[in-house]
């Protein structure tokens, strides 16, 4: 109702503005008195500009935050994955190595050169590796030797035979025949001696033998007689013409008879067995001899095949103590150099890298990361070598992800194994963009597309999911 009032009176004194205005002047000469209607025209005015600042600001605020929620719910923001990674060679550069190691004799190659296939880079100490293998050819010939002379013992031979060309063999041949005929000679010495033994003692038995049959008969033939002569003097006993003391005499010399030929036929008999005993004796000699030489003959046989078969392994170290390369390519990362250093087994002594083939990038993906990329996604490669001014960054794309992941030992650090090759777009797009094995790099994986309001609005969410699943 005041504001009506005001501007009524405001309208009046529009109207009537030279009485207005007289009145005034009479007012203003006699005390400077305003009307009360002037003080809230005065008041009004200050009012309404500060009301239309309020309102254009809170326009503003509300128009700002509209158009922010409107893009916030309407534009897809990338995410990505970052990754460190390397380039390499899509090939992959061989390293090599040695099986056995040893100590280097002197390196053929220096960093950076270009060798081509089978072009020698290392030769190793050959000494251990040709004192082995001498070793093992020195025994080789001498099983040879000692089989040709086992071979002459069994069937029986008064030489031994050895193999065609054996003598060839140098001066552990001569040692071998020399060796194994001294031996063959003396063996059979022994086996002579052992059957002269045996067969004199045959021929003692035998003769004892003899001299106890001899006995025997002597014994029978004289209780033959005696036993006559009693038959005789019991006749005159009887018919009182001899004593019976002289016939007690004679049957005491019949038991003495008796008796002896007991002991002659126990003699026989010690004699017969001894006898046999030396007999088999005799032909055990030349059984167990062949017994003993086809052991021999067996045993001989596996050891000259283990020790050709490590001649064969002993051959290819002495040519593997010059280290050749296994593929063309620049010679990189050299470990040793200085002459006598030791080459432990299956330790790494270079690599070759090989020219002209392409290159990749590896990189080390973190588990958090592996369940938004796949093979073929975009990637942003950036060559850190480079002044990243100068050089944009290269476009890419995932060619392989590993199946399982890998823990860095040093770290203890879990992570993914990933290649990305850089587009051919890319490469002819900046041609100043060499590439060298080794050269750090920054990828950038784009994996999915998210709107603004989600990377708000998910942490409430998912504090919220975690809150409601709490028991």
């Amino acid at each position: 109702m005041m504001g009506k009032s005001v501007i009524t009176r405001r309208v009046s004194s529009l109207l009537a503005p030279r009485a207005e205005s007289s009145d005034n002047k009479s007012l203003t000469r006699f005390g400077s008195v305003k009307p009360e209607w002037a003080h809230d025209i005065e008041q009004e005015d200050m009012k309404s500009p500060l009301r239309g600042l309020i309102i254009a600001g809170l326009a503003t605020i509300g128009v700002a935050f509209g158009g922010f929620f409107a893009w916030a719910y309407s534009a897809n923001l990338g995410s990505a994955a970052v990754a460190l990674g390397t380039v390499i060679v899509d090939s992959k550069r061989k390293t090599i190595s040695h099986l056995e190691g040893g100590i280097l004799d002197r390196l053929l190659v220096q960093e950076g050169d270009v060798v081509k296939v089978g072009q020698p880079l290392v030769r190793l100490d050959a000494t251990k590796a040709r004192s082995e293998l001498q070793s093992l050819e020195s025994r080789r010939i001498g099983l040879i030797a000692k089989l040709a002379r086992l071979r002459a013992e069994q069937s029986g031979a008064k030489e031994i035979t050895f193999p065609e060309k054996f003598a060839e063999g140098g001066e552990n041949a001569e040692n071998a025949v020399r060796a194994e005929n001294i031996f063959f000679q003396k063996r059979l010495a022994q086996k002579l001696s052992k059957i002269d033994i045996q067969q004199k003692t045959i021929e003692q038995y035998t003769e004892q033998e003899k001299a106890s049959t001899s006995q025997i008969s002597a014994t029978d033939r004289q209780i033959e007689l005696i036993t006559e002569q009693r038959n005789a003097i019991a006749s005159l006993v009887e018919k009182g013409f001899a004593q019976k003391s002289k016939l007690t005499e004679i049957d005491t010399r019949l038991s003495q008879l008796s008796g002896d030929r007991g002991e002659y036929a126990g003699d026989k008999a010690k004699a017969g067995q001894a006898k046999a005993g030396a007999e088999f004796a005799l032909s055990a000699i030349e059984s167990d001899l062949q017994s003993e030489i086809a052991g021999e003959i067996t045993s001989s046989q596996v050891e000259l095949s283990d020790v050709q078969e490590r001649i064969v392994a002993a051959k290819d170290v002495m040519r593997r103590v010059e280290v050749n390369s296994p593929q063309q390519g620049i010679v990189a990362n050299i470990r040793l150099r200085t002459p006598g250093g030791v080459v432990a087994p299956g330790e790494p002594i270079m690599d070759i890298v090989p020219e002209n083939e392409p290159m990749v990038v590896e990189m080390k993906i973190s588990p958090r990361d592996i369940d938004s990329i796949s093979v073929g996604a975009s990637a942003q490669i950036k060559l850190t070598a480079y002044n990243q001014r100068s050089m944009p960054p290269l476009d890419g794309r995932l060619t392989y992800i590993a199946a399982d992941q890998s823990l860095d030992e040093k770290t203890d650090t879990a992570y993914f194994v990933a290649r990305a090759e850089i587009t051919p777009e890319a490469i002819v797009a900046n041609p100043t963009a060499r590439l060298y094995p080794g050269m750090p790099a920054e990828i950038i994986i784009v994996h999915k597309d998210r709107r603004a309001i989600d990377y708000l609005v998910s942490p409430i969410t998912d504090s919220l999911n975690r809150a409601f699943r709490e028991d």
